[in-house]
């Protein structure tokens, strides 16, 4: 059992292929699910919903533990941490019979485990590349964008007469975002202010690593052995550093 799950996580053929593109089209809908329902009021519905999904991620998870060579390591990832937080906060709201709002912002971390997934891909779909650092990059500005938005939306909505929906928090995170600042809408207690700096701060160097990623070159990771470098053009033949002779499995420019 346990080889023929290591098998479908990390080997190769149709049957892997299918299953984690299985795994990729649930990531990316679970994604798009917990993006509608954040700001949902919760009924019996979504609760049998996030049950549901909630037992799926959880024997995901158990199921990647299981097969890990490294299980002290295992809860150091960020995508299984990611995971675990999304588990409490599907799981959470049933114990303690409430619905902590933040919680369900936080399931967006999903989508780093659907990054994980797309770079395993980015090795089993030839015909259509992934550039793994721009999806990444361009992931991890949505999350931060996404996650601020809905803290500014949960803190403030109540006490801000500014915030009247879930598109103004928007507006208000893109703009401070982009340092554009119209001054429309503000936050003018203590912790939107703090809340207003971690937006500036962090999120122009999320913003500067996704354009980094944009304007550099795609290239494709495969560590040369004499030098260490990791990132080559796709169809190189020799280190740019050391000119030692790599093998990178390519199809070569049509």
């Amino acid at each position: 059992m346990r080889d023929w799950l290591r098998h479908l996580y990390d080997g190769d053929g149709a049957g892997p292929r299918a299953f984690r593109i299985a795994v990729f089209v649930f990531d990316v809908a679970t994604v798009v699910y917990f993006l509608y329902t954040a700001t949902a009021a919760v009924n019996a519905r979504l609760l049998a919903l996030d049950v549901g999904i909630g037992l799926i991620v959880g024997l995901d998870l158990a199921a990647r533990f299981w097969i890990t060579e490294e299980r002290k390591r295992f809860f150091m990832s960020v995508t299984n941490i990611a995971d675990i937080v999304v588990l409490l906060s599907l799981a959470l709201p049933l114990i303690a019979n409430t619905n902590l709002a933040f919680l369900r912002v936080l399931r967006v971390l999903r989508l780093v485990r659907s990054l994980r997934v797309a770079h395993h891909l980015d090795t089993l779909l030839a015909k259509m590349p992934i550039n793994t650092r721009v999806s990444v990059a361009a992931a991890n500005l949505f999350v931060f964008i996404f996650v601020v938005t809905s803290l500014v939306w949960v803190l403030e909505n109540q006490t801000n007469d500014d915030l009247n929906t879930f598109v103004d928090a928007l507006y208000f995170t893109i703009t401070t975002l982009t340092t554009t600042g119209y001054g429309d809408i503000t936050l003018d207690d203590k912790w939107g202010r703090i809340l207003t700096i971690i937006i500036m701060v962090f999120g122009i160097g999320f913003f500067l690593k996704l354009l980094q990623a944009l304007y550099r070159p795609d290239k494709v990771e495969n560590e040369c052995p004499t030098c260490g470098l990791t990132l080559h053009d796709r169809d190189a033949i020799h280190c740019k550093h050391c000119g030692t002779t790599i093998h990178i499995e390519t199809e070569g420019e049509t």
